[in-house]
C-alpha cells in the first residue's frame, strides 16, 4: 500500500502548473478577442480633398470579336 502513496505524491495536481496554464489561457482569449473588436480596428482617415486633386474618368465600350 506504501507505493500507492508515492504515486500519489508523484502524480498528484501541481496547482502553481494549472493556475499558470489558466491564467494563460485567459490572457490569450481575452486578446484574441480584443483584436476583432471594432474599437481594437479603428476608423479610415478622413480623405480631405483639395483644389489640386485631379479625377479622370475613362469610359470605353470594348468590342470582343469572335
Amino acid at each position: 500500500m506504501s507505493n500507492l502513496n508515492e504515486i500519489k505524491e508523484r502524480h498528484g495536481r501541481d496547482r502553481l502548473n494549472d493556475a499558470g496554464f489558466i491564467a494563460a489561457a485567459v490572457l490569450l482569449t481575452a486578446l484574441a478577442i480584443g483584436s476583432v473588436t471594432s474599437k481594437a480596428v479603428g476608423k479610415p482617415a478622413d480623405h480631405q480633398w483639395s483644389g489640386r486633386d485631379n479625377v479622370t474618368v475613362f469610359e470605353s465600350n470594348p468590342e470582343i470579336q469572335r
